[in-house]
């Protein structure tokens, strides 16, 4: 069912004359707190700890009712792996974390502050405590997938233990003291030595495994990363199993005191448990999303969907219902911040890794991508084929063909929006301007037709010839008739703004208008999608069948 929150939302008048009393503002896919958590630990209390390198936030979870809150709020709680010093060691009770991008170890003793344990070290990942409270991290991918020693409390110069001896992930330690952890990128686990430096493989065949932990009994639970498949593995039989199976793709996972195992989904931003007997699974946080950005409006099996840009993979919404859905993992081929699509292609720009990418509907498969674009936002398929993108670092409007990437247009002001007119025009949304410009296509020519805007992102039409334009940082939709000036704001105090999330503060906001006249807003701010009923005052949109 959908979340029927109604709000309404005053029209404000700007300028010129109101059209309207208010405007009905529901939500339509309810959102959450986190944003793409990773690694999970319980702390002391029994509190379950999350991490987010895209929600710049370590997370703290009641793993009975689901409530999230910040513990760490950005930009020090930017983190990948969590892990809480234990009871009775002079470590109890610090939480340290890895700032992956920022190559950093954190932490924070009871009652004080963040604090930076190491710096300098580039593309850290896991991180975890002994049962006598020593601190071990690794690098994953750089420095050799060096391995680690800290000394939170006695502030020793950090030790390396090893280096060059595969890339470790999620791991954490045994009852016999050893550290054991998925040799990530095979389908092995290690037990690993940290005084010797010595590794061991003690499992193979496992799937993709990213994380792995030891319960009570010393069996090694470990995750598949791409299916979603929890494993055991009974060292003193040899012998690993599957016991359950959730959504995929899951990063990282816990084990409560009374043996319940945690798994975390990175890109829907979820929490499961796992009964250790029977397998059964339940949800403890229910995301849909890591971050829902630009939007488009298709067709699926003959229904009307929207389809959703997300940095961890594209997703659909029915915007009747509200359901989201996604295809099968595919190592993130989707992940995207503008999205667009025709019948047969998807087409995405991704503005964290400025890459501009074709996928094929059918198989799902990549069949085009580029990098020559430097800041792809905005994007849009034109008739025949041809890719259509906003290069806000560039200020240009470009066309991407079989031969590559030609100018449509120069001298804009960072653009972002992009909306299509037929095969002749488009307009644009100039983000450091603060105006939206309509381009000849074939010309190059444009000409500023809405002046005075704040932050433009996403833009859509409505049924009288307004423009309904996204301005994040005052988190509002606004309409504005391009021929007289008048603007209204259809919706305020919205999830818009991207401040404390890890992408460009320009990264273009979705907003679509559907056959029915709703215009659809995605909100990454708090993952949500929400509807406004504009009674009438939008133009039906097209389904892309």
């Amino acid at each position: 069912m959908r979340a029927r929150g109604l709000l309404i939302a005053s029209i404000l008048l700007v300028s010129g004359q109101a059209r309207a009393a208010a405007f009905a503002v529901e939500v339509l896919v309810p959102g959450g707190v986190m944003h793409a958590v990773e690694g999970i630990s319980f702390d002391g209390s029994g509190m379950l700890l999350g991490t987010s390198i895209h929600g710049q936030a370590v997370y703290r979870i009641d793993p009975r009712t689901g409530v999230v809150e910040i513990l760490v709020p950005t930009p020090h709680g930017e983190s990948d792996d969590v892990a809480v010093g234990p009871a009775g060691t002079a470590a109890a009770g610090i939480v340290a974390w890895t700032a992956q991008r920022s190559g950093e170890i954190r932490m924070q003793r009871p009652g004080g502050r963040p604090e930076v344990l190491m710096r300098d070290v580039p593309r850290v990942n896991p991180i975890a405590f002994s049962a006598d409270g020593r601190l071990f991290t690794a690098q994953l991918g750089a420095d050799g997938d060096a391995l680690w020693e800290l000394d939170p409390v006695g502030g020793r110069a950090p030790r390396l233990v090893a280096r060059q001896k595969g890339r470790l992930n999620g791991f954490g330690f045994g009852p016999d003291g050893r550290l054991y952890a998925p040799l990530f990128g095979t389908d092995r686990l290690v037990a690993i030595d940290v005084d010797s430096g010595e590794y061991s493989v003690v499992a193979s065949g496992v799937g993709a495994p990213a994380a792995a932990k030891v319960d009570a009994r010393g069996d090694v639970l470990s995750v598949d990363y791409l299916s979603g498949e929890l494993w055991r593995t009974d060292l003193r039989a040899g012998t690993s199993r599957v016991i359950a199976r959730v959504r995929e793709p899951i990063d990282s996972l816990a084990i409560a005191v009374d043996g319940t195992i945690y798994l975390s989904n990175v890109s829907d931003s979820s929490i499961f448990a796992i009964d250790p007997v029977t397998g059964a699974s339940r949800t403890v946080v229910d995301g849909r999303f890591s971050m829902p950005l630009g939007m488009s409006l298709v067709r699926v099996d003959g229904e009307p969907r929207i389809l959703v840009a997300d940095p961890f993979g594209y997703r659909y919404v029915d915007p009747r219902s509200g359901a989201v859905s996604r295809p099968p993992w595919e190592a993130n081929r989707g992940g995207s911040t503008a999205v667009t699509a025709d019948a047969e292609s998807i087409a995405l720009t991704n503005a964290g890794y400025g890459l501009v990418r074709r996928i094929d509907r059918r198989t799902g498969e990549v069949v085009a991508e580029t990098k020559a674009i430097r800041a792809p936002r905005g994007i849009a398929l034109a008739r025949n084929g041809d890719l259509i993108v906003a290069d806000a670092a560039a200020d240009r409007l470009v066309r991407v063909t079989r031969e590559g990437v030609l100018d449509i247009a120069t001298g804009l002001e960072h653009p972002v929006g992009l909306l299509l007119e037929g095969d002749s025009s488009a307009i644009v949304s100039e983000y450091r301007r603060g105006s939206l410009r309509r381009v000849d296509l074939v010309t190059g020519r444009h000409v500023e037709i809405v002046a005075g805007l704040h932050h433009p992102a996403g833009v859509a039409r409505m049924k009288d010839g307004r423009l309904a334009i996204v301005e994040p940082e005052l988190r509002r939709v606004l309409a504005v008739d391009p021929r007289t000036g008048a603007r209204t704001v259809l919706a305020n105090g919205l999830a818009l703004s991207l401040e404390g999330l890890d992408l460009p503060r320009d990264t273009n906001a979705g907003i679509v208008v559907d056959s029915d006249g709703a215009i659809y807003v995605s909100c990454p701010g708090d993952n949500s999608i929400i509807r406004i009923a504009a009674r009438g005052d939008t133009e039906p949109g097209e389904y892309v069948k």
